[in-house]
This record gives structure tokens, sequence and C-alpha cells, in this order.
């Protein structure tokens, strides 16, 4: 009930062919201080929503969206086709840019502004193990590369781009031998990393 009111309000604001062309979705946002918001967001790249959300409110007079940045924000999804996309935000820590020089080589971090990550994450997989996606610059930002994050609680991010997967995954989910030995016999490629994440919290779900 709640995705055809917002269809029909989106509906309402604009003609069907421009938010086709617009991109622009049912959506939510949480405020730093708290207050959540309804209304539709306009999807910008990926890399960028990471930085900013563009928002326009329920009660809004036009389709002119609101520019929410990462310090303004906890939180925000919205609904595209049958699924719902989540945003998070994670923290300072995620605010600098390591620029890749060569395969397996990085740059120092730099706070360059128009390099600036941002710290709203995609949530793949939420549980025990949660996977965050993450976009990152390569050779001054001319393009990107995703990189996908894993976190155990509220532990340190942890990214898998770099790894060789079959021991690093291993490793990363030891304590469930069964998943383990998969990992280490190759039965999950690296783009299944969602998929063992669900395992992994389905096994750590039913008490081990």
């Amino acid at each position: 009930m709640r995705r055809l009111l917002w269809s029909m309000w989106l509906a309402g604001l604009l003609p069907v062919a421009a938010a086709r062309a617009q991109r622009v979705c049912p959506g939510y946002v949480v405020l730093a201080n708290g207050d959540s918001l309804r209304g539709a967001v306009r999807l910008t790249s990926d890399f960028e929503q990471q930085q900013f959300v563009k928002f326009i409110p329920l009660d809004a007079p036009t389709a002119k969206p609101l520019r929410l940045t990462d310090a303004e924000v906890l939180a925000y999804g919205y609904v595209r086709g049958p699924d719902t996309v989540r945003y998070r935000n994670c923290g300072p820590e995620l605010s600098s840019a390591p620029v890749v020089l060569a395969a397996g080589q990085r740059a120092a971090l730099f706070p360059i502004s128009r390099l600036r990550l941002g710290s709203l994450l995609k949530v793949l997989q939420a549980g025990r193990v949660q996977v965050y996606e993450q976009y990152m610059p390569v050779r001054g930002g001319n393009s990107f590369f995703r990189d996908v994050l894993l976190r155990t609680g509220t532990g340190s991010f942890v990214g898998t781009y770099w790894w060789n997967f079959r021991p690093r995954a291993a490793e990363y989910f030891a304590d469930c031998p069964a998943l383990a030995d998969d990992l280490r016999a190759g039965r999950y490629p690296p783009r299944a990393l969602p998929q063992v994440v669900r395992r992994y919290n389905a096994w750590y779900g039913h008490g081990r």
C-alpha cells in the first residue's frame, strides 16, 4: 500500500516520461537529527550517491530536489522495481580516496574535495556480517572501480578488491568450517560474496 501511494504521488509530481529520463524513485531519507522524510530520490551516479542524495520531499511544491550531503544524512533508500535499495552513513573513516597507480599499488590517501568518496555506502547485505558497496577513483578520478566491503558487527571495514579470494575469504569466515572449506575449494567466485555472507549469517543465526 505504501509503495502504491508513493507511486501515485510520484506520477502526479512528474510526467511518466520525465520520471524515467531523470531516474526518480519513491524513497526516504533519515536526517542527522533523526527526522525521517518521505518523498522521492533522484538517482545520480554510483560514485556521487556515496556523497549526497538528491531528494524531493513528499510535500515539495516543485520537482527540484534538495541536495543533502553525507554530513546531513544518516541513511536513505529508494524503491526501484521489486527492490528497496538502502544506503547507510558509515562514518568519516571513509572520507578520503586511495588512488590506484597500477594493479596492486596505491598512492597515499589524499582529501581532494572533487575526489572525496563520502560515507554513504550501499548496503548489499545486513546481519552479523554486513556487505557494502563502494566506488573508488582510479588515475585522478577519470574512472572508478568497485570495492565490496565487509564489516562484522561494529568492527572495522575490510575491503575485498585486492583479496586473493580463496584463502582470504576462507580466513575471514574461518569460524564456519564448512563454509571456509567451500571457499578454499573454489566453490564460490568473488562475485558471489553477498551469497557467502547470507550463508554465514544464516549459520550464525541458527546458533552455529
